[in-house]
């Protein structure tokens, strides 16, 4: 996606878990009895329809910020303000498209599980729903997020610097101004750094910062519990691969036991 290009995200109204195939996914693990599955659907859906309301919220701030920075006097701050948000926004529009093709794939991979289910049956269908899980694109998208987050945290201490460096650089002028003139030069004032352009524009980056951190940590959480449940599917897959391997040791045994009662009855 390219700076300055805008990405529709089509977003629906019901929760995603209410949508066409999710929900008859959603149905179909119930009526087999497959709690933990359906659990896992129900988190992953729900942690979709919270990124993507979430990252709206923020694009909304950022566009209310823009237009704050559009009706002021023309100068080098706003320019550099405008511009920084610019890029914040570009950044969080690039996320909103990660997650709408993560959101994509996942109603994909819903559809195909209950397709599976009609063709093969319940172990396919538990194989499909772990399809879903989508642990590299989970995993690519927390990384995204934490890049992004550290930028805007850079961005903060960028539009810092460069207020204070104008700042000094403002009153170096005027005292300039004034020796022209035959005048006293005056100390230089420290820049009040909550007030301002400057300061409101940190402000809204630091709450966008703030909510791409807590998505962060929920897609980390949710990348945890996704990895708890696949190890214990997977000893549970072990387990009744043993189970099985010891009922064909076993079922020879009992045969030659059998043939043996059977020739001393004879």
């Amino acid at each position: 996606m390219k700076e300055g290009e805008t990405v529709e995200i089509q977003e629906t109204r019901e929760p995603l878990r209410e949508q066409g195939s999710i929900r008859a996914l959603l149905e179909l693990l119930e009526q087999q009895g497959m709690e933990q599955e359906k659990g896992d659907v129900i988190r992953m859906a729900d942690h979709i329809d919270s990124m993507e309301m979430q990252l709206g919220t923020v694009l909304k701030e950022l566009g209310e910020m823009k237009k704050q920075l559009g009706v002021m006097q023309e100068s080098k701050v706003k320019l550099f303000a405008v511009n920084t948000i610019q890029k914040a926004e570009h950044q969080v529009q690039t996320l909103r498209f990660q997650v709408g093709e993560w959101k994509r794939k996942f109603m994909e991979r819903a559809e195909q599980a209950v397709f599976d289910f009609k063709e093969k049956g319940k172990d396919a269908l538990a194989s499909a729903v772990k399809g879903m899980h989508l642990t590299q694109g989970l995993q690519k998208l927390q990384s995204s997020l934490h890049t992004v987050m550290l930028s805007m945290d850079q961005k903060i201490d960028r539009l810092g610097s460069m207020a204070e460096e104008l700042h000094v650089a403002k009153g170096h002028l005027k005292n300039a101004f004034l020796e022209m003139n035959g005048k006293d030069t005056a100390k230089i004032t420290e820049r009040n750094p909550e007030q301002g352009i400057i300061f409101q524009t940190q402000k809204v980056l630091f709450q966008s910062m703030r909510s791409i951190h807590k998505l962060e940590q929920k897609t980390e959480r949710l990348q945890q519990q996704i990895g708890k449940l696949e190890e214990r599917q997977g000893k549970q897959a072990s387990l009744k691969d043993t189970l099985q391997e010891l009922r064909q040791e076993t079922a020879p045994r009992q045969l030659g036991k059998e043939e043996k009662q059977k020739a001393a009855i004879r």
